[in-house]
C-alpha cells in the first residue's frame, strides 16, 4: 500500500510537469544527462532540485525534466533520483532496458511464461529427469501465482496434486521464466524481494543462456544472482556454474550474512552488475562478492559468460539445497498456511561497458554413444570426436543439435566443415520425433576438410533433431581408432 500511495503521489506531481511550460528550455538541456536545471552542467544542485520536486517542495520547477529521466519512460520518479545519484556518486550511466514493476493483476505474459511440473525436458520436450535435477519435491503450476499492490507473490503450498504423466505430489508452488522473452548479455539485474522462512524452502532469482552455445548445462553457464535457505534466512548465496557439461561441471560462490536480527523475511534488493570478464553481488547496494575466474570447456574467456541469459523466479521446496535429507520437504512448516516468495520489482539496466554476446562461429553438438566407445569435445570453431570402437549400430555414435524448431514453408540450410583421419562414411539426417527424415544425406570423408551445405524446406511446424551419425555405417568397423572433426556448424 505504501508503495500504491508514494507512486500516485508522484505521478499526481509529474502529470503537471511531463509538458511543462517552458518546454523550449529543457531543449538545450538535454544535452548534458541530469542538468535538470538548465545551468549548463550536472552537479549536486540538479539532485536536490529533483529531490524537492519529487517532494512537492513550493515553487519548484524542473525547466529540464527530461534530462533526469533516466529510466527513459516519459515520467520522473524515486527510481529516476536513485539512477541519476548513481550517476553522479559513481560516474556510472545506467539506462533501463527492461523492468517488471507489477502494476497489473496478473504476471505480464509479454514477459514470463511458466515453467510447470516436476520433471526436466530435453530440448524435444522428452521427460529426463525428476525434481528439476535438484531432487526437488513440488509440482509447479499457474495457479500458484498473484499480483496485487504491485507485488508478484509466489505462494507454496502443501497440497495433493496427481499430473497423469508425472504422478503424484504433496507440494506446489510456482516457477516463472522470461526464456524467449527477454535476455540479457551483461548489465545490473535488480531485484526487491522478501520470502517466508521454514526448513526445505528454496527462493531463487537466477538466469540461465538463452542458447546453449558451448554445450548442455552447465557448459554454457549459470549465475544464480539470490538463492535462500529457509533454515537459514540469515544468508544467502551468490553463484555461477561453469565449466564442461555435467559431470564435468563446478561452481564459484559466495554468502552474504544479514547482520543480525535481519533475514530474507524482510524486503532486500538483490542484484548483480556484470561486465565482460567480471560478475559483482549486491546485498542492499553492498557489494559482497565478485568472481572473475571461470571458463567453459573448449572455449576462450570470458565464455560461457559472454552469451544472452533470461531471468527465473521459483520457490522450490525440497531438494539438495535445503532439503530436511537433501531430499525430503518439512511439511510442519505448512501448518500456520502457505509460504510466500514476494517480489517487488525486477529491473535490468545497462552498463557503461559495451557488451554484446561473442559471435559463434560453430554450433555445439551432444554426445549420444550407444554400444560404442567414444568421446565427443567442443572447442572454438569446431566439435571432435574420437572414436575408439564404432560399434554395430549406424546411431552407435553420433553428435546431435536437439530441438530445432521451423515453421511450415521455411527453408533452412545445414553447413559445415567435415574431415576424417580415416576415410569413412557418415549420414548426416534431420528427424522429427518421430524419426521421419527431412534431410538425409550420406557422405565419404577423409582427411581432406570439406565442406558441405544442405538446404530443406519443411512442409509444416514442427521440432527437428540434425543428427551426425558416425558408427558404423558401411565397413567402417574397421576402420580402427579415428577421430572426426567437424566445424563451422551452422543452422541457418
Amino acid at each position: 500500500m505504501k508503495k500504491q500511495i508514494l507512486s500516485l503521489l508522484i505521478s499526481a506531481a509529474c502529470s503537471a510537469c511531463i509538458v511543462p511550460a517552458k518546454a523550449s528550455a529543457s531543449t538545450e538541456a538535454l544535452a548534458v544527462t541530469g542538468d535538470v536545471n538548465c545551468d549548463g552542467e550536472f552537479s549536486i544542485a540538479d539532485i536536490v532540485l529533483l529531490q524537492k520536486w519529487l517532494l512537492a517542495a513550493p515553487d519548484t520547477g524542473l525547466p529540464g525534466w527530461e534530462a533526469a529521466d533516466f529510466c527513459t519512460d516519459g515520467r520522473l520518479d524515486v527510481f529516476d533520483l536513485c539512477l541519476m545519484k548513481r550517476h553522479y556518486f559513481t560516474g556510472s550511466e545506467q539506462r533501463l532496458i527492461w523492468s517488471d514493476e507489477f502494476s497489473g493483476d496478473s504476471p505480464d505474459a509479454s514477459k514470463w511464461s511458466y515453467e510447470l511440473g516436476n520433471w526436466k525436458l530435453d530440448a524435444d520436450g522428452n521427460y529426463i529427469t525428476s525434481g528439476w535435477g535438484n531432487n526437488e519435491q513440488e509440482f509447479y503450476t499457474d495457479s500458484n501465482v498473484s499480483v496485487h499492490d504491485g507485488i508478484l507473490t509466489i505462494a507454496a503450498r502443501r497440497e495433493k496434486y496427481t499430473d497423469p504423466v508425472q504422478g503424484e505430489y504433496e507440494y506446489t508452488s510456482a516457477r516463472l521464466s522470461s526464456q524467449h522473452l527477454f535476455s540479457t548479455c551483461g548489465g545490473r539485474i535488480e531485484v526487491r524481494a522478501r520470502c517466508d522462512s521454514g526448513r526445505s524452502l528454496w527462493p531463487a532469482i537466477w538466469m540461465l543462456p538463452e542458447d546453449s552455445v558451448y554445450g548442455g548445462w552447465a557448459a554454457s553457464g549459470e549465475i544464480d544472482i539470490m538463492e535462500g535457505w529457509g533454515s537459514d534466512p540469515g544468508k544467502i548465496c551468490g553463484t555461477i556454474h561453469f565449466g564442461d557439461v555435467w559431470p564435468g561441471n563446478t561452481y564459484l560462490t559466495n554468502d552474504y550474512i544479514f547482520p543480525e536480527g535481519d533475514s530474507t523475511e524482510n524486503w532486500h534488493t538483490y542484484a548483480i552488475e556484470w561486465d565482460p570478464g567480471e560478475i559483482r553481488w549486491y546485498v542492499d547496494g553492498q557489494l559482497y562478492s565478485t568472481q572473475t575466474e571461470w571458463y567453459s570447456a573448449g572455449h576462450s574467456y570470458p565464455a560461457p559468460f559472454d552469451q544472452n541469459f533470461y531471468l527465473i523466479l521459483n520457490l522450490a521446496v525440497g531438494g539438495h539445497f535445503d532439503g530436511i535429507d537433501g531430499v525430503h520437504a518439512d511439511p510442519s512448516i505448512f501448518e500456520n498456511g502457505e509460504k510466500h516468495f514476494d517480489i517487488d520489482y525486477v529491473r535490468v539496466y545497462s552498463l557503461n561497458s559495451s557488451f554484446v554476446p561473442t559471435p559463434v562461429t560453430s554450433l555445439p553438438l551432444e554426445a549420444y554413444i550407444e554400444g560404442a566407445e567414444a568421446a565427443l569435445s567442443n572447442k572454438d570453431g569446431e566439435t571432435v570426436v574420437k572414436i575408439s570402437s564404432t560399434g554395430s549400430l549406424e546411431y552407435g555414435v553420433m553428435g546431435l543439435i536437439r530441438g530445432n524448431k521451423v515453421k511450415a514453408g521455411e527453408k533452412h540450410t545445414l553447413s559445415f566443415d567435415v574431415s576424417s583421419t580415416a576415410v569413412r562414411d557418415i549420414i548426416v539426417t534431420a528427424e522429427d520425433s518421430a524419426y521421419t527424415r527431412y534431410l538425409d544425406e550420406k557422405l565419404t570423408v577423409g582427411p581432406e576438410v570439406k565442406h558441405y551445405s544442405f538446404d530443406t524446406v519443411f512442409s509444416e511446424d514442427m521440432s527437428v533433431d540434425l543428427k551426425f551419425q558416425l558408427g558404423n555405417i558401411g565397413d567402417t568397423a574397421s576402420a580402427g581408432e579415428h577421430t572426426v572433426t567437424i566445424g563451422s556448424i551452422k543452422w541457418e
